[in-house]
């Protein structure tokens, strides 16, 4: 791909504020992300990936992701080592495989999990449109689906949205995060919107862009019961796996966790899949948000809600009206 020099630039002038260096000498850029725990969603390593990848791009390396040798989600007990689970649902990069760059003698691995400089659920990159098309272009190119993942997200797509195409009908997506965001509050996470501004958000943006349908993106069954209530017919939704009166952290729930990962992994990437196709997006801060915001070609509008973080604001904006961040309008 041709890289943006002007963003190029940007870019390494923040590096060289945080004192990053290059990784001269090495072929091959092996990427990975190590947590305290393994329950990072999907979407975590996806922003993770392609900022690595991003930054091997710029700096002439081949990027490789290893999501073998460090333990995540979506390894099953004995498979650390042996499976790379990135390749369950992408494929690499450059079509380089990790255990051919390992072998390369060529090869380094990041120094850093998550680069404080691109996008991630601070929501900061949304401010620049060109910044959000320089992601997908990256994206769009270097993380691609695996072929059987693809026809299963084109399947779904046509079966959740075909009919509302064929009448030409006008779709609001929606995420909203439920379970343990809302139950527990965990600390630093982004605040989410409660049902009631979300309700009312989404009133306000059918009635301005004309959407007969909603699309919901939950893993809450309280929440889609919800919006069932409200919507009937005109709401859209996946059958996939979803818990409710969440207790623990989603990762730590057996129900929802002690399933197929490819099926877990699946589900979810249908229901960010299927959130990109929709007109305009109203969503709270999450990575689901962010990768949404990444796959899509372009939204005509989107409405991220940006409410603070448990445990250090309650709201960073403290009237209703200027609750939110506005990206795409007025």
């Amino acid at each position: 791909m041709n890289i943006d020099c002007r963003l190029s630039a940007l870019i390494r002038k923040i590096e060289k504020h945080y004192h990053r260096e290059n990784l001269p000498g090495s072929k091959y850029l092996i990427i990975k992300r190590e947590c305290e725990n393994s329950g990072l969603g999907l979407f975590a390593y996806y922003v993770t990936m392609l900022a690595q990848i991003e930054y091997a791009l710029r700096n002439g390396m081949i990027p490789v992701i290893d999501m073998k040798n460090y333990a995540n989600t979506f390894h099953q007990n004995g498979e650390v080592g042996k499976v790379n689970t990135w390749e369950l649902f992408f494929e690499q990069p450059c079509g380089v495989t990790l255990e051919e760059a390992l072998r390369s003698g060529k090869s380094r691995y990041v120094w850093e999990d998550i680069p404080a400089y691109h996008p991630n659920d601070s929501l900061d990159f949304l401010y620049h449109e060109k910044i959000v098309s320089y992601y997908h272009l990256v994206a769009k190119q270097y993380i691609r689906f695996q072929p059987h993942v693809l026809k299963v997200l084109q399947e779904k797509e046509k079966e959740i949205l075909g009919e509302s195409r064929l009448k030409k009908q006008r779709i609001l997506g929606v995420l909203a995060r439920g379970t343990d965001y809302t139950g527990l509050r965990p600390y630093y996470n982004p605040i989410q919107p409660d049902w009631k501004l979300l309700e009312e958000t989404i009133n306000q943006y059918c009635d301005r862009y004309h959407c007969e349908k909603i699309y919901l993106a939950t893993e809450d069954t309280d929440v889609l019961e919800h919006f069932i209530h409200l919507y009937g017919d005109r709401l859209l939704y996946t059958d996939q796996k979803r818990v409710n009166k969440v207790t623990t952290y989603l990762y730590e729930n057996e129900e929802f966790i002690g399933r197929d990962p490819f099926e877990r992994g699946v589900e979810y990437l249908t229901s960010i899949y299927i959130l990109t196709k929709c007109n305009g997006l109203v969503a709270g801060r999450t990575t689901g948000t962010v990768g949404a915001c990444i796959m899509a070609d372009q939204y005509e509008f989107r409405h991220i809600f940006s409410l603070g973080r448990y445990g250090i604001e309650d709201r960073m904006l403290l009237n209703k009206e200027s609750g939110w961040l506005k990206t795409d309008e007025e």
